[in-house]
């Protein structure tokens, strides 16, 4: 029989290390600030102007692992909201100038005004364990305002033949420096002395503002500084944060001289479609350059023309040479050749102007290609004129979409936009060869255009009458809603009207042979696209030149 031994063996081994048992600190964690009270200067933002120091709270893992956060908020509100710093291994923490000034701002402080803010630091192991918070202490703030405007000039000297120049640069720095939320600024400016009673405010997504002269001289103007005076303008910026607490600059102070203005010149004279009753109005082919105006106009020889202002005689220039010179205030008439066509420009700035006669054809079609038609023949032919040949109407059915005009069904000669005009106007200056015409909105339209000088509108069908009389009336007007202020016809197109007319704040509206049964109104102001029937248009008080045009309802008011 065989026997089996059971054998046990017994193996040997060193004992295991136990796992560490950190002991859970039993210290208590104070604080205590250097002052209980900070009033500090824009000059002291990058200085230590309160510090803390507490007690080594004897983690285990050591003071060099050891985080505190400093915690300030709002009095009283258990730091629902609150803006922290954090320090490590130091027993002290300190906060800057320009950081306890942020943080007195963020919980609504006013500049120069004491606010009180609740304090606490937390200590923790640096993986936030074993939080231990101080008592809550209280710091009062006195914050400051760092907020400063610097003019690049103190004086400017405006003047037409430089209106297009630089006059001024404003630049401002940072406000709420050390802050770390949402900041606004706007500008104001107002005239000197006025302490800012009735501001022009200006909201700014930048620290900096570039006036031109001409720019600088028109809000002089309307600040109630007399043209060809000296006068000064005071800025300042206005900043508030996302808590609403306001701060403003210092005040930089611009004497300005300015220049006398022009919203309106025309051309006057026998020569002209107006006589030497009715200006023929001109237009700035680029609104940068404001002293530069032009027209385009029919002009009969052996007879004189002069420039003027504003309708009126009070400024107006002249000179005996043709077909370029320089006018002269109350020079002589400007005499006028041959008859034809011409563009005339003239620099109010120089006095410098110009008559280039133009090459006219004679049509025997001119009509309207586009998308409607497939571009592949004219959706209509126009009507010539009876009384110029260059000037061709009619109305139209038309979709949304692009066309041209073009002449004798021939793509050798067409117009589309010329230069300053946008694609989708319904009124502008065309050019041979521009770009295509959009038609944002279906509908019947009466088409206006004058090959010579490029002018064309689209206005509504219904608007095809040319009236003897347009007249602006309202509480806003000098008449009231009891009678019109006529404005002017353009002599060179029925439909367009102009006139410089002081307002009042009030509502306005435009109407036809002064009666009721046509009239036109808008919502929009200064500018806008005025309907038959339409509401009354808001009006602010000042002198204003008014144009309107009643095919296609574009009105602007301009001070």
């Amino acid at each position: 029989m065989a026997v089996t031994a059971l054998v046990a063996i017994t193996f040997s081994c060193d004992d295991l290390e136990p796992t560490p048992k950190f002991v859970k600190s039993d210290t208590q964690f104070t604080v205590t600030p250097s002052a209980t009270s900070v009033a500090v200067t824009a000059a002291d933002s990058l200085d230590e102007v309160i510090t803390f120091t507490w007690n080594d709270p004897k983690y285990a893992v050591g003071l060099e692992n050891t985080k505190f956060r400093l915690m300030v908020g709002a009095e009283d509100q258990n730091f629902v909201s609150f803006m922290s710093k954090d320090f490590t291994g130091t027993l002290t923490g300190s906060l800057l100038g320009k950081e306890i000034n942020a943080m007195a701002l963020k919980f609504g402080g006013m500049i120069g005004q004491p606010i009180t803010l609740d304090a606490k630091v937390v200590a923790s192991q640096e993986n936030n364990n074993e939080p231990k918070s101080s008592d809550i202490f209280q710091i009062t703030v006195t914050p400051y305002g760092d907020l400063m405007i610097t003019p690049s000039v103190t004086e400017v000297v405006t003047s037409a033949a430089n209106a297009s120049e630089e006059a001024v640069t404003l630049e401002w720095t940072t406000a709420f420096v050390g802050y770390t939320g949402v900041r606004t600024y706007q500008l104001e400016y107002a005239k000197g002395g006025t302490d800012f009673a009735s501001p022009v405010i200006v909201p700014m997504t930048s620290l900096t503002k570039t006036y031109t002269q001409f720019e600088l001289n028109k809000l002089a103007l309307e600040l109630g500084i007399q043209a060809g005076t000296e006068g000064d303008v005071d800025f300042r910026v206005k900043a508030t944060n996302e808590s609403g607490t306001e701060m403003y600059s210092n005040v930089a102070t611009v004497a300005v001289t300015t220049y006398v203005a022009y919203n309106s010149i025309g051309i006057i004279g026998d020569a002209t479609p107006g006589g030497w009753g009715t200006d023929t109005d001109m237009r700035r082919p680029d609104m940068t350059k404001p002293t530069e105006w032009t027209v385009t106009l029919y002009l009969e020889g052996g007879k004189a023309a002069k420039f003027r202002a504003d309708d009126d005689w009070a400024t107006n220039w002249g000179n005996s040479s043709f077909p370029t010179g320089t006018g002269l205030q109350n020079g002589p008439n400007i005499p006028v050749s041959n008859s034809g066509y011409y563009t005339v420009t003239l620099d109010v700035g120089t006095g410098a102007y110009s008559f280039t006669p133009i090459t006219t054809t004679t049509y025997t079609y001119i009509g309207l290609i586009g998308a409607q038609s497939g571009w592949g023949s004219e959706i209509v032919d126009l009507t010539k004129s009876a009384t110029d040949d260059q000037v061709w109407t009619g109305t139209v059915t038309l979709t949304a979409g692009e066309l041209k005009f073009r002449a004798d069904h021939d793509w050798g000669t067409n117009w589309g936009t010329g230069p300053g005009t946008a694609t989708t106007s319904l009124s502008g200056y065309g050019a041979k060869n521009g770009p295509n015409i959009s038609i944002a909105e279906a509908g019947d339209y009466f088409v206006y255009i004058n090959v010579a000088s490029g002018e064309y509108f689209f206005g509504k069908a219904d608007r095809a009458t040319a009236y003897s009389d347009i007249g602006v009336i309202g509480d806003a007007t000098p008449g009231g809603w009891g009678s019109d202020t006529n404005i002017i016809k353009n002599p060179s197109n029925p439909y367009k009207w102009s006139g410089t007319l002081t307002l009042g704040p009030g509502e306005a509206k435009f109407r036809a042979e002064n009666d009721w049964a046509v009239n036109w109104g808008g919502s929009a102001f200064p500018a806008g696209v005025a309907v038959q029937n339409g509401p009354n248009i808001p009006v602010t008080a000042g002198t204003y030149v008014i144009t309107f045009n009643s095919a296609t309802g574009e009105y602007t008011f301009t001070k």
